[in-house]
């Protein structure tokens, strides 16, 4: 595909996110939903390799400082769509870029390295998450814990589940009867529409607080094929 030219303006009506959790053993004992993460110095520098690490990023041309970690913003322009924000707190890695949104039909960025970080870290927990709003909601997630089968949950109006989540969150150290309480009988239980099962599977690392005492660094990067062709395919379509 042919690179959109700086300048470009993204439709008002496309919002997207999309995050990359490594989860690097030993692992901790499960974070309630109800508890806030402990604040773990950032790590700049291992936050830099992360990205560097991704197959949508050929060069990053400039780091920020640190700031608070905060919910990602929605991209309005071309330029906007090459900011990438990582944060390494101890054995866990945040990744968050919009070249790894997915559509939900061709579109494949978010399965690719997810992949690709599981072929990197086969001894980690992989977890993947994006969520699309063009006009129609696409939301997918994908679950990597070892010992598992792979767990994927993708869908529009309706989530389509691949694998076992009570055998997922069993081999993580969650026990499904806890949550049982909570989310009633059967399915229904394991609604990824709410997130307390990613805060537990990830330790609290998609959740974003008043007073957030985290940080994350941010990336302006430079972009590889992959990225680039990923980035005209979802958001500029």
């Amino acid at each position: 595909m042919n690179p959109v030219s700086p300048g470009t303006q993204v439709d008002l009506r496309h919002h997207g996110h999309a995050h990359l959790v490594i989860v690097h053993p030993p692992f901790t004992a499960p974070l309630p939903p109800t508890v806030r993460p402990a604040t773990v110095a950032h790590d700049p520098a291992a936050a830099k390799a992360a990205v560097l690490s991704l197959s949508t990023v050929s060069a990053i041309r400039r780091q920020d400082a640190p700031s608070r970690l905060e919910h990602p913003g929605h991209p309005a322009s071309r330029e906007e769509l090459d900011e990438v924000r990582a944060a390494v707190w101890g054995s866990t890695v945040k990744i968050t870029d919009p070249a790894l949104v997915e559509d939900g039909i061709m579109a494949s960025a978010l399965e690719d390295e997810f992949q690709a970080q599981k072929q990197r870290h086969p001894h980690s927990r992989i977890i993947a998450v994006c969520e699309r709003d063009f006009g129609a909601s696409y939301s997918k997630i994908l679950v990597a814990v070892p010992g598992a089968p792979d767990l994927t949950v993708e869908g529009f109006e309706e989530l389509e589940v691949t694998g076992d989540p009570r055998t997922t969150l069993t081999t993580a150290g969650i026990d499904p009867g806890q949550l049982s309480d909570e989310y009633g009988d059967g399915e229904e239980e394991f609604s990824f529409h709410n997130g307390d099962l990613l805060h537990m599977l990830t330790g609290g690392a998609l959740s974003v607080y008043v007073n957030e005492e985290r940080r994350e660094s941010a990336f302006v990067v430079d972009r590889s094929e992959e990225g680039e062709d990923s980035i005209c395919e979802v958001w500029f379509p």
